[in-house]
């Protein structure tokens, strides 16, 4: 009979599924998953400009990851320049009390990533800008959205739903492969459960004696198989995801239902929310380059890859298939 594990059967199958625990495999699936999608978040928009020498400390202690890791987690971020030094810098920030009459803060103070009062005295250049009062005379707010929302709480709920689809069809999976179901006898009942531990294993072949007095388990096929609508769940979630964002994505199973007047209404949709989001970005840095002088500047990358020469020789073909006629209807409309 194959190796005895002590105590083994009174772990559940998730227990002794490889990896070890359905709770690291959870983790790793969900982590996974949320670095791909926050990394599409916080490089849909490009920033030119922040080569100046005004930022070049923000660029080496953020390691080029600002402004969008703000904006993707806390929704909102707010810019200023550093009385002491003159450099640019972009963090978090916190309200203070003050409300103006259309009901927003009226001032605001910065906070470095990571800081509590515990840390004060540690540093005093971090000290300083934390207690930096700021106000729109001084800075400028940048917002992710019109609702200064972040994106990070919606990729992780939906994150959620693909972990527990992906646990699904990983379940299925070893149904799949391995059908519990068993036929014993008290003679026989311990050597089911090993011959059950070893399948969870993964074991490629397992050997068992023929010979004794205990009879073997009988095994009963349950035909279990993995319906193939998980998969389109799967890619419906990530499509709402990314949708979200503004970048575009057609689920697999309807790219070849969709009639032009859908393609064209859903290509809409998704540029008008990655327009919302750019236009906060781009109104921020024109107040931004007004009060301190710069050049910044917030370019979409998904509309400058589409307005690019390579985007541009598909539908090239097209045009000048349909040149003529509009040419030739030009003719006739001069001539009358």
């Amino acid at each position: 009979m194959s190796q005895k594990i002590n105590k083994s059967w009174e772990k559940t199958r998730v227990d002794v599924h490889s990896p070890t625990g359905v709770a690291d495999l959870r983790r790793n699936v969900k982590w996974g998953l949320m670095r791909k999608y926050m990394g599409i978040a916080e490089t849909m928009f490009r920033y030119e400009g922040l080569d100046a020498p005004a930022f070049e400390d923000m660029g080496i202690m953020s390691r080029d990851q600002v402004p969008e890791k703000f904006l993707m987690r806390n929704g909102t971020c707010v810019w200023f320049q550093d009385p002491a030094t003159g450099q640019m810098h972009c963090l978090p920030y916190v309200a203070d009390t003050g409300i103006n009459m259309y009901g927003n803060p009226s001032g605001w103070y910065p906070v470095p990533v990571g800081w509590d009062d515990t840390q004060r005295g540690r540093n005093p250049a971090i000290d300083r800008i934390r207690d930096t009062r700021l106000d729109a005379t001084n800075s400028v707010l940048m917002n992710n959205d019109i609702f200064a929302g972040n994106d990070y709480a919606y990729i992780e709920s939906m994150v959620n739903e693909l972990v527990d689809n992906t646990l699904t069809m990983n379940q299925l999976q070893l149904i799949a492969k391995a059908p519990f179901v068993f036929n014993v006898t008290e003679d026989n009942l311990l050597s089911a459960k090993n011959f059950f531990l070893a399948m969870c294993e993964d074991r490629p072949a397992i050997f068992v004696n023929s010979f004794g007095d205990k009879p073997q388990p009988v095994l009963e096929s349950t035909q279990m198989k993995i319906d193939p609508a998980l998969f389109e769940i799967f890619d419906r979630f990530e499509c709402q995801i990314l949708e979200y964002l503004g970048f575009p994505c057609v689920p697999i199973t309807k790219r070849a239902q969709q009639s032009v007047s859908e393609v064209q209404s859903n290509d809409a949709k998704i540029y008008m929310r990655r327009q919302e989001k750019l236009k906060q970005r781009a109104n921020a840095c024109d107040r931004i380059n007004a009060m301190f002088g710069t050049s910044l500047r917030c370019v979409s990358v998904i509309d400058e890859d589409l307005a690019s020469p390579e985007a541009d020789s598909e539908g090239g073909e097209n045009a000048e298939n349909g040149g003529d006629d509009d040419a030739q209807s030009g003719g006739h409309g001069s001539d009358s």
